[in-house]
């Protein structure tokens, strides 16, 4: 299997670039001009397959992948409705309801002040890579948590216990493929930086029957749930995209990236439910990779720096 990889990104400041074949610069999520500028870069590469990497554009995706297809391009990505439900923290409770499963209660920060409880834990209503989040045990940090990131909050039961990220693969006819949990041992920014493969029937059959309320999402998705110490998993979160723990599960026997490339392809996909090394831990560290930068004025962050 030959082709070439093109990396999208709205600075040439990107890693990607230099780990891709092709960088291509492309407006803001957002813009006017982004789904264009994506049409444009589909046509003149021959992209066969989009796929999103981030929160930042999968409700935009979805709407427009009709006419993707219609320019000989598969987005990996559901219907609007699938991706908003997603996104939206307290809608995807209610997926976690449809699907029979336990869910961490969620209320809006409205009705959180009139019945409060602590200590609890808040996240933004729409929000991605754990920014905004945090665990507030009282009424003053729980101001200044709103004070600096915003009111438009979700405040959740704090649920101690051991926490995993469930990596699957659905088919576009809907079957679930391939299932990887994962245990998260250390989290930074809100991405794993600790974790270890785990084989866990319970965990699996729950992400079977989420996938079950995800419509015409397909590819790869990831789920994320507490288990406490009465053992029973109650989840909070699914993201219709890659994890961004996912090496961990590939490097562990679940190549998703080729399953997606197969079934793109037309070609048999060699996904086995269980077909994984189990007890793999991942360990990261940060990298750099160093580059010539022809005009450094225009980078991002020359002005002043940039902080996530």
């Amino acid at each position: 299997m030959t082709g070439r990889l093109i990396a999208a990104d709205q600075t040439a400041a990107s890693s990607a670039f230099h780990a891709a074949d092709v960088g291509e610069i492309v407006p803001v999520v957002g813009r006017i001009e982004y789904i264009p500028a994506l049409k444009e870069l589909v046509t003149k590469h021959r992209v066969g397959l989009l796929v999103p990497l981030t929160d930042l554009d999968l409700r935009i995706l979805a709407r427009h992948r009709d006419a993707f297809a219609e320019i000989g391009c598969t987005v990996m990505i559901g219907e609007e409705r699938d991706v908003k439900a997603c996104r939206d923290k307290a809608a995807s409770n209610g997926l976690f309801a449809a699907a029979g499963l336990d869910v961490i209660k969620t209320v809006t920060l409205s009705d959180f002040r009139d019945d409060p409880f602590y200590p609890c834990f808040v996240k933004p209503i729409r929000g991605s890579g754990g920014v905004g989040t945090g665990t507030v045990r009282n009424k003053s940090a729980l101001e200044a948590h709103v004070a600096t990131y915003g009111k438009r909050m979700l405040v959740q039961e704090y649920v101690p216990g051991r926490e995993y990220t469930i990596d699957v693969y659905r088919d576009r006819a809907g079957t679930v493929r391939a299932v990887v949990p994962r245990q998260r041992l250390a989290v930074r920014a809100g991405e794993v930086s600790k974790g270890i493969t785990v084989r866990d029937p319970a965990l699996t059959e729950a992400a079977e029957r989420l996938a079950a309320q995800l419509g015409a999402t397909w590819g790869v998705f990831c789920c994320q749930c507490r288990r406490p110490q009465d053992g029973r998993p109650r989840f909070f979160e699914v993201n219709p995209r890659f994890g961004g723990g996912v090496p961990l599960s590939i490097a562990a026997g679940a190549n998703m990236p080729l399953y997606l490339l197969q079934e793109a392809l037309g070609r048999p996909v060699t996904a086995r439910m269980g077909k994984f090394t189990p007890d793999l831990m991942m360990l990261r560290y940060d990298d750099a990779l160093f580059v010539k930068a022809d005009e450094p004025e225009k980078l991002p962050g020359y002005d002043s720096p940039v902080f996530r």
